[in-house]
């Protein structure tokens, strides 16, 4: 999978900042960069349709699985529909999530 670079957010989802300073200490830059794919997954999972400004029918919704009597195939699909908007090839993360799983588990 090609490395996404983009604006890394914390754990709470606002932008990471780490200011760097001149020796007059004036910041410089400050934002930080870095491989984004797994927390532009994140947030398409955890989006529903019409939070994201942008583009309203980008969001998976997963809340609504949790409670219905969903097929996993169902799940999965609209998993990857949503994933394909964003730009994110979703057979190569499954694969890369499963790999990690798997290292772990040995």
């Amino acid at each position: 999978m090609e490395a996404q670079k983009g604006i890394l957010l914390t754990e709470d989802c606002d932008i990471a900042v780490q200011p760097v300073r001149d020796a007059k200490g004036l910041i410089v830059s400050g934002l930080l960069l870095g491989e984004s794919v797994d927390q532009q997954a994140f947030i398409v999972l955890r989006l529903r349709q019409g939070e994201w400004k942008e583009d309203p029918l980008l969001g998976c919704g997963l809340t609504k699985f949790l409670r219905g009597k969903y097929k996993p195939s169902t799940v999965e699909n609209r998993i990857r529909i949503h994933f394909t908007r964003a730009g994110i090839d979703y057979t190569e993360y499954r694969n890369r999530i499963r790999f990690y799983i798997d290292k772990i588990q040995k």
